[in-house]
């Protein structure tokens, strides 16, 4: 479930790409709390810190995964606009399902 997590270019299981996504978004959570730790001063602008965080996190991800597995160019370069539209409303939360599946899509580089 949680092998070679750290790798953008595998292609994953799907019980691998739900072990991607818990690992990813413990990472993500953790993130937006440290920026929201260090750059708000009150809950609401921890809030505000931590969703642009989230929005930032899972965009890269997206692009990360693609670039890797040598997808940018196909049909799969939409999911970059899927990822920001449930980041931005979402965060991390929703903004990793696209990232996860991405994750277990084809590798054109080998």
């Amino acid at each position: 479930m949680f092998d070679d997590i750290f790798s953008f270019d595998k292609e994953r299981l799907p019980l691998q790409a739900l072990g991607f996504y818990i690992v990813y978004f413990i990472i993500g959570i953790s993130i937006a709390a440290f920026a929201g730790l260090i750059f708000a001063a009150g809950y609401e602008a921890g809030l505000v810190v931590g969703g642009v965080i989230a929005f930032f996190y899972c965009v890269i991800l997206c692009y990360l995964i693609l670039s890797q597995k040598n997808q940018l160019t196909t049909a799969f370069a939409a999911f970059l606009f899927i990822t920001a539209f449930l980041a931005y409303f979402l965060g991390t939360l929703g903004g990793l399902i696209p990232v996860a599946y991405l994750s277990t899509i084809k590798n054109l580089k080998s």
